[in-house]
């Protein structure tokens, strides 16, 4: 059997507390070790059913347990673990939850709405990368009202400065739209409405895959079970 081999700061992601930055930070004082070799690699690789991860001195151990959130991300917070600005960010929910999480994709600042929250990283490539086609879903609120003709351009593609975009879904009525999308480019629904001449006054993402927001208040977060995440084709 093919050995699953993962790399260093996932591992110690999910399984601890210690994030990214303060891993690298440790790394460059040669206090991380993998087994009894010094290591200097963010990304090197290791096999967590093997191989004994130290920081420190302290042993990082696999817990071989997962965590899965839905979080409905107020306006104004960050996408990010850490902000050198010191405004405010995901990490800062994280930190209080006390678990190994990290945000699955990202939302703009001013963007509101469902993110997912794990220290599962083969789930997170599930819903994160382009090939798997995952639909996000987004309530939009526009400063006018769409035209069928620019509604249909958003079913059958425009091209935005980083490449070609089709929307799965343009539910239109009046100023509020339904769209979804399954992919996760920098802001990539706000240009797209930008480059055809509208604001967004309003986003929300209501839905990723079959997981959905629902009735979630603003900063709130709900787990959700490894059994419905048959949603996302995983077994």
């Amino acid at each position: 059997m093919k050995k699953q081999l993962i790399p260093l700061d996932e591992f110690v992601t999910s399984q601890s507390l210690v994030s990214r930055r303060d891993l690298l930070a440790l790394i460059n004082q040669n206090k991380v070790k993998i087994n009894s070799t010094i290591i200097n690699d963010l990304k090197q690789l290791l096999d967590p059913t093997l191989d004994k991860v130290f920081i420190d001195g302290s042993q990082i151990k696999n817990q071989h347990k997962y965590f899965y959130l839905k979080y409905n991300k107020p306006k104004g917070i960050l996408s990010t673990m850490e902000d050198p600005k010191g405004r405010a960010c995901i990490g800062d929910v994280i930190k209080l939850l006390r678990l190994p999480l990290f945000p699955v994709g990202r939302l703009d600042r001013e963007t509101t709405g469902l993110l997912i929250l794990t220290n599962d990283g083969a789930f997170s490539q599930k819903i994160s990368h382009p090939s798997f086609e995952c639909s996000k879903r987004y309530s939009v609120g526009l400063d006018k009202r769409l035209t069928t003709k620019d509604q249909t351009r958003l079913l059958t593609g425009v091209i935005l400065e980083d490449g070609p975009l089709r929307f799965k879904e343009c539910q239109a009525d009046d100023k509020q739209l339904i769209v979804s999308i399954s992919e996760g480019r920098n802001r990539i629904v706000r240009r797209t409405f930008e480059l055809l001449g509208y604001s967004v006054l309003k986003l929300k993402r209501i839905s990723i895959g079959a997981l959905e927001l629902n009735d979630l208040k603003s900063g709130e977060t709900k787990a959700f079970t490894r059994s419905e995440l048959k949603f996302f084709g995983i077994s």
